[in-house]
């Protein structure tokens, strides 16, 4: 294969299957599979065995990866289940979150602690919904009040964030027809959505479900077709790539029929989870920085410190405009599973090194306060809510 040797190849597969046996092998004592990923990802990249570096195949790859996470992420969005209250307050919630991450931004900034401050807020804004969203299926508090609460609280910390990444990039680039650029396609978009919304039903529904049971899987790669079309699109137009998936899974559930949307996660899952997601974080953990985090120690003392910057930005909303829905355990659960990070932490600090707005140590800090957040966030949540009374 070129760009990528055997042993690198083999060693790549290993890893993604290593993390992947660790929680079914070890249940007790497993990490989050996004952290053994990432784990996994330095232990074979150059800061490690050195079995492998990041050439063209994998780059590609990598990018497929994080595109299918944010398909994945649009087609998760239910606006059925969220409308009403949960939207409302989600909506709330993640301003409150931003002017609080902004203001802790702007104080560690004032301190020289961090740089791009507006992009740190961004990250800070972020919620692990799609990590999370098994652990809370699987604990049973996706049902209400909880279940509605967590997952409109999740979609807006994966979705405005993007938006607003969109936005602040566009910024950066000095491109000023950017932002009408931004709005056109953020009307297209709608629109698209209530077009396909109309073809759910009838022959275009038909040929889909029986498309669906045969070895053509005509509706997975029409969704894929669909991602690349609107991936290219958006970084033609200057926006950033993971808009574009995140859109594209939006249009997909629209237009599919509702009784086929279980199975087309599930064949979106297996080829993105089980292969192009995997390879996205390894990657991610092959790029972090840690050489800077040896030559900058302070830096190791900011994992805890963005862990708990994290919990504030998006725990304080949870504490505080819920209290008519849930009681004190509960609000204290969803600060914890709203306060959990690290996708889209990874996404954002990635490109701000990238854009060189941030160093190299600060963004590998984020990314282990995310994986902290990962890491205790949700056994602390699960504590809470089993033993609510």
């Amino acid at each position: 294969m070129p760009g990528i040797d055997a042993a690198g190849a083999i060693g790549l597969f290993m890893a993604m299957a290593l993390a992947a046996a660790i929680p079914v092998i070890l249940p007790r004592f497993a990490l989050p599979l996004t952290v053994l990923e990432i784990a996994a990802g330095i232990a074979i990249g150059p800061e490690g065995l050195n079995l492998l570096h990041v050439g063209p195949v994998l780059s590609v790859l990598s990018q497929m990866g994080l595109a299918v996470l944010f398909l994945m992420a649009g087609f998760e969005v239910d606006p059925e289940v969220l409308r009403g209250t949960p939207l409302n307050r989600a909506a709330s919630g993640w301003c409150l979150s931003a002017l609080v991450a902004l203001a802790l931004a702007a104080l560690l900034a004032a301190t020289g602690i961090v740089a791009a401050p507006v992009l740190t807020a961004l990250a800070l804004t972020t919620t692990a919904i799609g990590a999370l969203l098994p652990v809370l299926k699987d604990e049973g508090h996706l049902a209400p009040p909880y279940g509605p609460l967590i997952l409109a609280a999740g979609a807006l910390g994966e979705s405005a964030p993007l938006i607003m990444l969109s936005l602040i990039l566009a910024g950066l680039s000095g491109a000023g027809p950017q932002a009408l650029i931004l709005l056109a396609s953020a009307i297209g978009a709608v629109l698209a959505i209530l077009v396909a919304a109309r073809t759910s039903e009838g022959r275009f529904a038909h040929w889909l479900a029986h498309g669906m049971g045969t070895s053509g899987q005509l509706p997975l790669r029409l969704v894929l077709m669909l991602m690349m079309g609107l991936v290219f699109l958006a970084e033609h137009v200057g926006i950033d790539l993971v808009l574009g998936a995140f859109v594209a899974g939006a249009i997909a559930r629209a237009a599919t029929p509702h009784a086929l949307h279980e199975d087309l996660m599930a064949r979106l899952d297996g080829v993105g989870s089980g292969f192009l997601i995997p390879i996205y974080f390894v990657v991610a953990g092959m790029r972090l920085d840690l050489p800077a985090l040896e030559e900058h120690p302070h830096a190791l003392l900011l994992v805890p410190l963005f862990a708990a910057v994290m919990l504030a930005a998006r725990g304080l909303p949870a504490l505080l405009l819920y209290r008519d829905l849930l009681d004190r355990r509960g609000r204290m659960g969803l600060a914890l599973h709203s306060g959990t990070q690290l996708p889209l932490v990874v996404a954002i600090t990635g490109i701000a090194v990238e854009r060189g707005v941030m160093p190299g140590e600060q963004a590998a800090a984020m990314v282990g306060g995310g994986m902290l957040s990962l890491l205790v966030f949700p056994s602390l949540a699960r504590w809470l809510l089993k033993r609510k009374p």
